[in-house]
């Protein structure tokens, strides 16, 4: 059983070092952070290790790209969450008498979106709900965008920076 587990941790490690150095690894690196924030269950870390641990010594590149893909994609997600509750959400709030509750949940979420986009994308808690929601309730484009900047770009620089150092 151990060395159907080694076996198959050395097939994936090949399978992610011969793409991560590949004519379309970078391509795969932005695809996944802009679809990350959004709905993607996978994290561009994954990726981003693999190219960094395969050899790579362009860490400060990648991990501005890596940075620069995920703002897009988080700010793509805020805007999907603000269409989102004009298509749908508005229906549901007065479906279930939510209005109160809505009110209360923007406020909260109003007061503090610079401080809670930063956390939230500098930790591993799953950011899209936290996206989707920013944009569903209203709260302010530049505070959201700013903390999410600012959490990612030091989110993805420290992990490059740390693989680029200790591997």
């Amino acid at each position: 059983m151990l060395e159907r587990i080694i076996s198959f941790r050395d097939k994936s490690w090949a399978w992610f070092s011969a793409r991560a150095h590949g004519p379309h690894a970078l391509f795969w690196l932005v695809i996944l952070c802009l679809t990350e924030p959004i709905f993607s269950p996978l994290v561009p870390e994954t990726l981003l290790v693999a190219m960094l641990l395969a050899g790579s010594v362009r860490w400060k590149f990648y991990a501005g790209l890596t940075s620069i893909a995920s703002t897009v994609g988080g700010i793509a997600g805020y805007f999907v969450g603000a269409l989102l509750f004009s298509s749908i959400g508005a229906y549901l709030i007065d479906l279930y008498n939510l209005q109160h509750a809505f009110t209360e949940a923007g406020r909260l979420l109003g007061e503090h979106i610079f401080i809670t986009m930063f956390l939230v994308s500098f930790t591993p808690l799953p950011d899209k709900v936290f996206i989707l929601a920013a944009g569903f309730l209203g709260a302010a484009f530049f505070p959201f965008a700013g903390g999410y900047i600012i959490g990612r770009t030091l989110r993805y620089y420290l992990v490059s920076y740390l693989v680029h150092r200790y591997g």
